[in-house]
Order: structure tokens, then sequence, then C-alpha cells
């Protein structure tokens, strides 16, 4: 009985498809990941744990939940070129929520540039829908205003801070990056003037936008927030720059927003930026403020945070930039 026993499981053990192996590279991570649709991978629990290829380049996951709010994971990447004085960047996920594929796409100019990249994982359970995460969760399902420490928004200083001591860095500021859902994120940070050590914000390929100027209420419009959060020379004199890939220009996009208020911005993603940019040089002549944001436009890149990431390091090398005026084309990379 026993010898037969072992047959079987001899046999069942055979037939069973071999374990898949973990990718050996953060490019086949990459794969992997791209082979799979994200809802499938990421739980809405949120990623269990840190890919050995991640590993291996630097990164680590941690949680804070000292904040005014949920649980946060966070995803660092600290590459063996980064000092205690590199500088420290954040790069805010998209609508999925697979902040494992963020931090993947920036480990190779991480590296290259001794950069340390900051992911925060925002997860379905604790931060669910558009409200919780994209639209900071400043007011609650029946429309009142939530306590500001408990604001999405609210928790990225306070992560720099946690990771700042935890590394011992010397980092006093930080650039808030974020694409898609992430650049919603950003470009509504910005405007009600959160980050208090924030160097500079940069909006990625944002699906929708707040208007700074006219009737609409928030999400899509300042008209309705109460008073003192809407201050248009702190928001629209703000070093943020606006980027938009010149291939991102499909009106059929899956994830592209649909409500009413964002279709009314422009057909996709690549109009609705450059109609943002102008409708905020507005509001600040309007407002007789002054101005401080940019816009540029990466050729031949659709929505895809990987191909952006290159175009952003380019312009924060260039230190300042122009702003106001048309949004500006940039030489591509490697031509």
């Amino acid at each position: 009985m026993h010898l037969a026993a072992s047959l079987l499981a001899a046999a069942l053990l055979a037939a069973a498809p071999a374990a898949a192996a973990e990718p050996a590279s953060v490019a086949a991570l990459l794969k992997a990941f791209a082979a799979r649709k994200t809802a499938d991978r990421v739980p809405d629990t949120g990623i269990a744990s840190v890919p050995p290829a991640l590993a291996a380049a630097g990164v680590t996951r941690f949680v804070v939940d000292d904040w005014g709010g949920a649980p946060i994971p966070v995803w660092l990447l600290k590459p063996a070129t980064a000092k205690a004085d590199a500088p420290v960047m954040f790069v805010m996920h998209g609508v999925g929520r697979d902040a494992d594929r963020y931090v993947a796409e920036w480990v190779d100019m991480a590296t290259k540039e001794g950069l340390i990249i900051i992911v925060p994982e925002f997860t379905r359970q604790d931060f669910p829908g558009n409200r919780a995460y994209n639209f900071g969760d400043i007011f609650d399902a029946k429309g009142r205003l939530r306590p500001r420490e408990k604001w999405s928004y609210a928790a990225i200083d306070m992560i720099f801070d946690r990771v700042v001591a935890r590394e011992r860095l010397a980092a006093t500021s930080y650039v808030l990056f974020g694409h898609s859902a992430g650049a919603q994120f950003v470009h509504r940070f910005v405007l009600l003037g959160v980050g208090a050590k924030m160097s500079r914000a940069i909006s990625a390929n944002s699906g929708s936008y707040t208007w700074p100027i006219g009737a609409n209420r928030w999400p899509f419009g300042v008209s309705d927030l109460p008073a003192g959060l809407w201050q248009p020379a702190r928001a629209l004199g703000a070093p943020m720059l606006l980027m938009q890939g010149t291939a991102d220009n499909d009106p059929d996009y899956p994830s592209l927003p649909r409500q009413p208020e964002a279709m009314a911005q422009g057909p996709h993603r690549l109009a609705r930026g450059k109609a943002f940019f102008a409708a905020a040089q507005d509001a600040a002549q309007q407002a007789n403020v002054r101005f401080g944001w940019s816009c540029a436009l990466v050729p031949d890149v659709g929505h895809d945070n990987g191909g952006m990431a290159p175009y952003a390091i380019t312009l924060l090398r260039a230190g300042p930039l122009p702003t106001g005026g048309e949004c500006r084309l940039m030489k591509k990379i490697g031509s």
C-alpha cells in the first residue's frame, strides 16, 4: 500500500506543471508584468512581497501607519549609486495600483542618476476608487470636508520624513512625479497646496483635471472648495511641470475618464492636458498672480510611465524651465 501511494504521488508530481521561475532581471520582470492583466495580478489588499529582481536592485517595502489614514505600503528604491545626499523623488502609480511595476520602470534611471525613488502603494482595499486616491479623499461620500490630516495627499510629507529618518538621508525636499491616475493625484495635490516639502511637481499624462477657473465643482473644478483651500497665488505659482505624450491621443483608450466633466475637457489625454495648461494661464491672469507652471510635449510616447520617465529626468537635469506660453515639444531622446 505504501509503495502504491508513493508511485501515485510520484506520478502526480511528474504530471504537475513546473512552478514558474522568478524573473531573473528587472527587464524580465517587466515582461512578466505585461503578460498579465494588472487587475488580475494586483490584489485589493496590496502586493505581498518584493520580487527578487527588485530586491537585488535595491528595492525594499515597508509600511507607514502613523499618519492620519490607513496604513500605506511604501516601495523604496535605493540603488547602490545613491548616496546619503541623493535627491528623492516620489513616483505615484496609476489606477492599477501596481507599485511594483512603477518602481521597476525607474530602476535603470535611478541607478544611473543616483536617485532615490519612493512609490507609495494606495491599495484598493484601503483607498477604494477615484475619490480616495486620485481625488485625495478630501470629501467623504456625503460631500463633507474631511480633516486635512486624513486626506490621501497628507501622507506624502509624512512618508518622506519616515524615509529620510529610516535611510539617514540629507534631503530636505522631494520631487513629486505621477503618471496617469498618479498625475491626477499630483496636480490636485499642487492645486490644494499640500506639500510643504515638495520642491517640484511633475504631472504626466493625466486623464482628467481640476479646472482652476469656471463653475465646475471638485474634483473637476475649484468653485465649491471651502474658503481658504483654493489660493490662486499659491497653486498657480507653484513649480509644476505638465508632461504630455504626443501619442497619448486615443479617444477610445480603455482607462480614459469619461465623466461628462472630463469629456468636456477634450477627446483624449493630450488635448485635455493642453487645454488645462491654457486654462491655468487664464486663471492666473484673471487672479493677477504669478504663473509658475511649465508644459512639455514628449515626442511619440503614448500612455506609458516607462516611456515618460527618461524625459522627466532630462527635464529635472535642465533646472528651472520656461513658464507659460504654449506646451514645448522636447527633442526625442536618441535622435
